[in-house]
């Protein structure tokens, strides 16, 4: 019986990791929340149970999935930055641009 929660657990994993990569591909935030508050909670109890050397198969699979999602979301975190760098260079660029305040010359105001 532990043996089929513990396969199960796996499987779950898994499956919550590819919903994971499929819902940061779509920008699905409300989802990711979920998902990545699920998967903690299956970490959770897979980390009390003992280990068995049987599982590595599904746990290799689980993982390699866990590894597409940290990269997804590192990449994910560095446009996010650049995105924010760029917006910050941006304000500082219009900053610097405003005029205080602007007064034509004086030879405009004699003509015409």
């Amino acid at each position: 019986m532990a043996k089929s929660l513990i396969e199960t657990l796996l499987d779950d994993f898994w499956l919550l990791s590819l919903s994971l990569e499929q819902a940061l591909q779509d920008d699905d935030w409300d989802q990711v929340i979920g998902l990545l508050q699920r998967r903690e909670e299956v970490l959770r109890t897979l980390e009390c149970l003992e280990p068995d050397p049987a599982w590595l198969p599904k746990l290799r699979r689980a993982m390699d999935a866990d590894m597409r999602c940290q990269e997804l979301i590192q990449r994910k975190q560095r446009a996010l930055l650049l995105e924010l760098e760029e917006e910050t260079q941006q304000r500082r660029c219009s900053e610097q641009y405003r005029p205080s305040s602007f007064e034509p010359p004086s030879h405009f105001e004699s003509e015409g």
